[in-house]
């Protein structure tokens, strides 16, 4: 095994939660972005296949998790996010068909920016909690 796929199979290993969600939501978007830069029009059809199915898993996993009903976030914050996941899946099967760059765009816009809302949010203090 070479170097590179032993530090990869150790981050793998390594990575918690946050990480994690961080690191699938940012592949998603270079694949999309792959998609965007891609000039053949055959390879441009795999490579949309393979992120679209991709992205489509990651937010399933995620929609799975906030419809929990142990899932620890804000009940507001879980609605938003589960329409959200309504939204990149709705979207998602339309770039499927259509290819659209703008909702290509608009995906890879989404996962980034829930990928930056992440570390920011692993970032943050601790909330201060009142004493009784």
């Amino acid at each position: 095994m070479n170097a590179h796929k032993t530090y990869k199979k150790i981050q793998k290993e390594t990575l918690e939660g946050r990480d994690v969600e961080v690191q699938v939501l940012r592949k998603a978007a270079i694949q999309y972005r792959q998609v965007l830069a891609s000039a053949s029009e055959v390879e441009k059809s795999k490579l949309l296949d393979a992120a679209v199915r991709y992205n489509l898993r990651v937010w399933d996993v995620f929609q799975a998790d906030w419809e929990q009903p142990g899932c620890a976030l804000q009940p507001t914050l879980r609605n938003d996010l589960l329409r959200l996941s309504i939204f990149v899946h709705k979207t998602s099967i339309e770039v499927l068909a259509y290819g659209d760059p703008e909702k290509i765009r608009t995906l890879v816009n989404i996962n980034e920016c829930l990928a930056e809302g992440l570390i920011t949010g692993s970032r943050a203090p601790a909330p201060v909690l009142a004493s009784a």
